[in-house]
């Protein structure tokens, strides 16, 4: 049995524990790092994160649900209203019954995800993300929620368990 999990990226001046979106969750902080004011935090059950953190911070936001290891749903927003889903492990989700609008196809994903991340003011790498939106996990799904953070430009640093 793998992890199952969340995973929440946004930009916050404060911890993203703090906000009241996360506070308002019924889950565990494992794991966090940073990159300026962008955050990556990791908890655990699957959190029903909803986009809500967008009005908040006022800022983009990315939710990736890993199931099992196995495969993961992407959720993504921003406040001017442009947003994307997608599934990583597109094979494996379907083989889990995720339905076909959320597996959805690759190249639009990407291309999506290219003008989102632009829009927060990333550097994404259009091909990397081609890559990753279309790979299978091998051996973890968690791996493939890096590479997409990596392939839409953040650089997370000074990853830490959550104490």
């Amino acid at each position: 049995m793998g992890f199952s999990g969340s995973f929440i990226v946004a930009r916050a001046a404060r911890p993203l524990t703090e906000l009241a979106a996360m506070r308002a969750l019924d889950c565990v902080p494992l794991w966090w790092a940073h990159d300026g004011e962008w955050q990556i935090l990791q908890v655990c059950p699957i959190t029903d994160t909803d986009l809500s953190i967008v009005d908040e911070t006022r800022a983009s936001v990315l939710v990736a649900h890993v199931v099992d290891s196995d495969f993961v749903t992407v959720q993504a927003g921003s406040p001017d209203g442009l947003s994307w889903q997608c599934a990583l492990s597109p094979e494996m989700a379907q083989d889990y019954g995720l339905p076909g609008e959320w597996i959805g196809d690759s190249a639009e994903a990407g291309e999506r995800a290219t003008v989102w991340a632009l829009r927060a003011g990333l550097q994404p790498d259009p091909v990397a993300l081609r890559t990753v939106l279309s790979a299978e996990c091998d051996p973890l799904a968690e791996d493939l929620v890096f590479a997409l953070v990596h392939a839409l430009g953040f650089r997370f640093r000074d990853g830490r368990a959550w104490k």
